[in-house]
């Protein structure tokens, strides 16, 4: 079983690399939800906020 703090670190951290272009919905998103602040949600929030870099508000230049 993956260790859930080490699992929550490589998605920030990959995450944030993915977008700077809208770092401000990327932050209150990851803090502000239930889904990326308990473990047992970790999955809802990776779906999240893949679907957030591929929204049209963070693929614009």
């Amino acid at each position: 079983m993956l260790d859930p703090g080490h699992t929550r670190l490589c998605l920030t951290q990959t995450l944030k690399h993915m977008l700077p272009s809208c770092s401000k919905h990327f932050h209150r998103l990851y803090h502000n939800t239930r889904d990326c602040s308990t473990p047992a949600y970790y999955k809802r929030c990776a779906r999240l906020l893949t679907r957030l870099a591929m929204s049209p508000l963070c693929t614009q230049s």
